[in-house]
């Protein structure tokens, strides 16, 4: 082998080594401190509670679009078990600008408290280094698991994860919510898939990407006629500032589902303009 040829050899090594090392979490029943940290806010909070079944631990960043997307479905997921024993805390290094961070969780719309950590060190116990990343970690404070990012289905995963965590459900109905059984591609629901289609442009509705969400409303429609679709579309028009073709689009969503909320309420918001 030439000396060019093991130099090669020995960055690609390097190179595989040092990927390895940055995707490398600690394992699932590794103990966690419940340090206390600084909040963005100048207060102090305990990393987790011993009074929570579940601390889910949000590692995000601010001026990332995955970390925004993963924001604003928590905030959906935040409210669906508020009075139970669940905690919530969000985590940011050190680097970032307390008013960025407040800036991004007011506009998301999460309630959970964010610790600053100091010097990274969470990070570093814990091996994160992708964002947004959750950990999940018991009443026992023993990691349960990570959950990355996932643009469709986000909360509807970690909403079960955190289920399994309560007693809620079993680890078999966990699995069918993380991996549901699929017929072959051809025999697909189309309306199951334009439903996926409905929650991803309501994603994009509420990041203002309008044209973004009203394309996934059309693909929507174009697989079935649901009044999800509809109703998304006549959003659309409404945040536009077209309400009279929004009113079009609520009125066909009522015509498939007269009791569809979307609609009602938006054709209720569009009412005299």
């Amino acid at each position: 082998m030439t000396t060019i040829a093991r130099a090669a050899l020995g960055a690609a090594l390097l190179l595989t080594a040092t990927a390895a090392r940055s995707s490398t979490h600690v394992d699932v029943g590794t103990s966690v401190d419940s340090v206390e940290l600084r909040t963005v806010n100048g207060t102090k909070e305990k990393l987790l509670s011993s009074k929570a079944r579940a601390n889910v631990v949000v590692f995000f960043r601010t001026g990332q679009e995955r970390s925004v997307d993963a924001l604003v479905q928590l905030a959906a997921c935040e409210k669906l078990f508020a009075g139970k024993p669940v905690r919530w805390v969000g985590v940011v290094s050190d680097s970032e600008a307390p008013a960025a961070v407040l800036s991004l969780t007011a506009r998301t719309g999460v309630a959970m408290p964010v610790v600053i950590d100091e010097g990274d060190v969470v990070y570093g116990k814990l091996g994160i280094r992708i964002h947004p990343m959750l950990a999940f970690v018991d009443d026992h404070f023993k990691l349960t698991a990570f959950e990355m990012y996932r643009q469709i289905d986000y909360c509807e995963i970690v909403k079960a994860r955190i289920r399994l965590m309560l007693g809620e459900i079993d680890q078999a109905a966990f699995e069918l919510v993380v991996n549901p059984a699929r017929s072959s591609m051809p025999g697909d629901d189309p309306r199951d898939v334009a439903r996926r289609d409905v929650n991803l442009g309501r994603m994009l509705l509420k990041r203002k990407a309008l044209d973004k969400a009203a394309a996934s409303a059309q693909k929507a429609l174009e697989r079935a006629p649901i009044a999800a679709a509809n109703a998304l579309m006549g959003d659309v028009w409404q945040a536009r500032g077209d309400c009279a073709k929004a009113r079009e689009q609520y009125d066909q969503a009522l015509r498939l589902d007269p009791k569809d909320a979307s609609a009602l309420a938006g054709k209720a918001a569009c009412a005299g303009k």
